[in-house]
């Protein structure tokens, strides 16, 4: 009894504990939450204050971009040191301050009038139109306050309608000296809070002076530091392309990316498809700032200089190509001979050696660099297209027996579509020897349900314009596309031309015979290599390329550095024909140059007297201009013809039958064997 007295004493304590335990607590939390609403309400204003007050920025300063060296490890692009002016904003200044500071920079730094000028570099040029408005605008505050009335004045568009209603009287108004200003002052206006801007780079000794002197005018808002700009040891070439400030029409895309307004990024070619293997990891510097303004010094991690590009090309044979296609347009001027341009490249690999241009500048009369054309400028290339054409024949079961080559007429009193010379009993590989159009026509007339008619000295032709033409004509189209011709070859640069396409003829049938022999689509040196590399390497179409390798930055700057990236063939298509059926490609080829009846057979001759290999090719002849009997003449080839190791790929637009072409051809195989001995045996 007494037992149980005892547990129900202790039991009857704990509900008397529990309350307490909860008392406590809620006395706890109503504290908290008092303190918290004290916080929120009283002094929250203040925290806030507090917390704008100091905060963390972040800015970027661009590294050293890597280098650019060809196969051998010759230099092409590097860096160069040069003296340059620094500005770094403050957060506090606002548009007229920039304004003072770019008058003042402008007594002691000189602005260029002339459009070209070196990268860095200040020209009033490079002020567009919207950046005189805009100076405009910080010129002439007063003015431009008046030009709104007081309720436009509190409107959020109201600098844009100060925009549109500065007129070209007011523009005129600025002098070439504030114009120079405006050049300066362009560059402040874009500049990034506490981020260290070049102004302009490339200063003589006696502005690197004079500015050295007024430092203390600007309050350290510039500088002069050291900045690194492209230097090209192997002269410029086209493909390496160019660095230069952000384009204002992908500023915010690259803002996005991390980029600061004024980078200098590459904008065209190489500069610009590798550009983030050759810009490297920037510099971090992070401000701690209170009330706007940095305290103490920024915490620095140190970027690394970009990574350097091994490209495929050999810098010894596209100055010799040059040298060549220059001595021969020499050569063949007084002939019309006024351009031409060749592509050389491995067919096995699809790494592009050489890609070379010519042209006579006609304001001047002197030859020019023009190898931008072998990738932008397309041409009908004649009957260099008839390997493609047959093997897509091949493809579309309309390849013909043999038979007599002879005019096709398409009426009796029409002009007739023929070959240059009569051709016995003319097969596959005698067409490509003897360059028959006539077979041409045989093959794409099948494709599209034509009736041929022998009347013993000429043929005629039953035309069938439907559904099977239509189907015929974009049948060929889509074969010589399997060669890469009229599409895009997949080369590593930012743009390339795909040629000129022409429209579906139905009212013209017979044209669909001269899309046969080259004289519709219009395709580019490029394309052209890649076409016959396809053939060369037995139906492979490889995306030509001009990378090589990624390698490190190396300690010593005449040593390329370890590989970081091998690019590797990339196989695009397969073409639709069996091995021999290429053969017999292969075999045509080897005719035009080695067959009595060859169309290059000069080049066979030349072969055989002088030379220790052979070269299997194709030569062509549209005609673009009947009224000056002006023809491109064109050639694609490989060498050695049994075992290709090169392949060769040019075409001299606009001028008479003069074999330039051969005459160009047989050359760079020449400098190829020299370059390379041993390789065409």
């Amino acid at each position: 009894m007494e037992e149980k007295k005892k547990r129900k004493k202790k039991k009857n304590h704990i509900p008397f504990r529990l309350n307490i335990l909860f008392l406590i607590i809620f006395l706890a939390f109503s504290a908290l939450i008092l303190r918290l609403g004290v916080v929120q309400i009283v002094h929250g204003e203040d925290y806030e204050r507090k917390l704008e007050a100091t905060n963390k920025v972040v800015t970027k300063v661009e590294s050293v971009r890597g280098l650019i060296r060809d196969r051998n490890g010759t230099l092409l692009v590097g860096n160069k040191a040069e003296q340059a002016i620094v500005f770094t904003r403050k957060p506090d200044q606002d548009t007229q301050d920039l304004l003072d500071i770019a008058k003042k920079l402008s007594q002691y730094i000189t602005v260029s009038t002339n459009k070209k000028v070196p990268d860095g570099a200040l020209s009033t040029e490079q002020v567009t139109e919207r950046d005189k408005k805009d100076f405009w605008l910080a010129l002439h505050p007063d003015k431009a306050k008046a030009m709104l009335s007081a309720k436009e004045q509190n409107s959020k568009k109201a600098y844009n309608l100060m925009l549109d209603r500065i007129t070209d009287r007011d523009l005129a108004t600025l002098t070439t000296a504030d114009l120079k200003v405006a050049a300066i002052w362009r560059k402040l206006v874009t500049a990034s809070n506490l981020t260290p801007t070049y102004v302009k780079i490339g200063l003589t000794d006696k502005e690197l002076a004079t500015v050295g002197e007024h430092l203390k005018e600007f309050d350290g808002s510039i500088d002069t530091a050291v900045a690194a700009t492209r230097s090209y040891p192997e002269g410029e070439m086209f493909f390496l392309g160019n660095v230069k400030e952000i384009p204002r029409h992908e500023v915010n895309n690259y803002l996005a990316e991390g980029y600061n307004r004024n980078d200098i990024v590459g904008t065209s070619n190489l500069e610009q498809q590798y550009e983030n293997i050759l810009r490297g990891v920037p510099t971090t510097y992070t401000f701690m700032t209170k009330n706007g303004k940095p305290v103490g010094n920024p915490i620095k991690e140190e970027g690394r200089r970009g990574d350097d590009l091994v490209l495929t090309i050999d810098s010894r044979l596209q100055k010799a190509v040059g040298t060549v296609i220059e001595k021969n347009l020499r050569k063949f001027h007084s002939t019309h001979a006024n351009s031409a341009y060749a592509v050389i490249i491995d067919p096995n690999t699809g790494e592009i050696l050489a890609m070379v241009g010519r042209a006579f500048d006609p304001s001047t009369g002197k030859i020019v660099d023009d190898s931008s054309g072998t990738v932008l400028k397309a041409f009908q290339i004649g009957s260099s297209i008839k390997g493609a054409t047959i093997l897509t024949g091949y493809q579309n079961h309309a390849i013909p027996g043999l038979f007599d080559d002879k005019p096709i007429k398409f009426s009796k009193d029409g002009k007739p579509f023929k070959s240059l010379e009569a051709i016995p009993t003319v097969g596959p590989a005698e067409a490509l020897e003897y360059s028959s159009n006539v077979y041409m026509g045989r093959v794409v007339g099948n494709m599209a349900g034509f009736r041929f008619y022998d009347h013993g000295s000429y043929y005629s032709v039953q035309v069938f314009n439907g559904p099977r033409f239509v189907h015929a004509f974009n049948a060929l189209r889509e074969g010589y596309s399997q060669f890469g011709l009229g599409v895009s070859t997949g080369i590593d640069l930012p743009f390339e031309s795909i040629g000129y396409e022409g429209p579906l003829p139905l009212d013209s049938p017979g044209i669909i015979m001269q899309f046969a022999i080259g004289q519709y689509d219009t395709y580019t040196p490029l394309q052209m290599a890649q076409y016959v590399s396809t053939i060369a390497n037995g139906g492979k179409r490889l995306a030509p390329h001009l990378l090589k390798t990624v390698n490190e930055p190396s300690g010593d700057p005449t040593q390329v550095g370890p590989v970081k990236y091998r690019y590797e063939p990339k196989i695009l298509n397969t073409i639709a024909n069996t091995k021999e059926q290429i053969d017999m490609v292969h075999k045509g080829f080897y005719l035009v140059t080695q067959g009595p009846h060859g169309t290059a057979r000069m080049l066979g001759a030349l072969n055989a007297h002088n030379r220790s290999y052979k070269i299997a090719g194709k030569t062509g002849t549209a005609q673009v201009n009947t009224d000056r009997g002006l023809d491109n003449l064109a050639f694609i080839g490989y060498a050695p013809y049994d075992n290709p190791k090169v392949a060769v790929a040019l075409i001299v637009p606009e001028t008479h039958d003069n074999h330039a072409n051969l005459y160009i051809a047989q050359d760079i195989f020449d400098v190829y064997n020299k370059l390379y001995p041993g390789q065409l045996k």
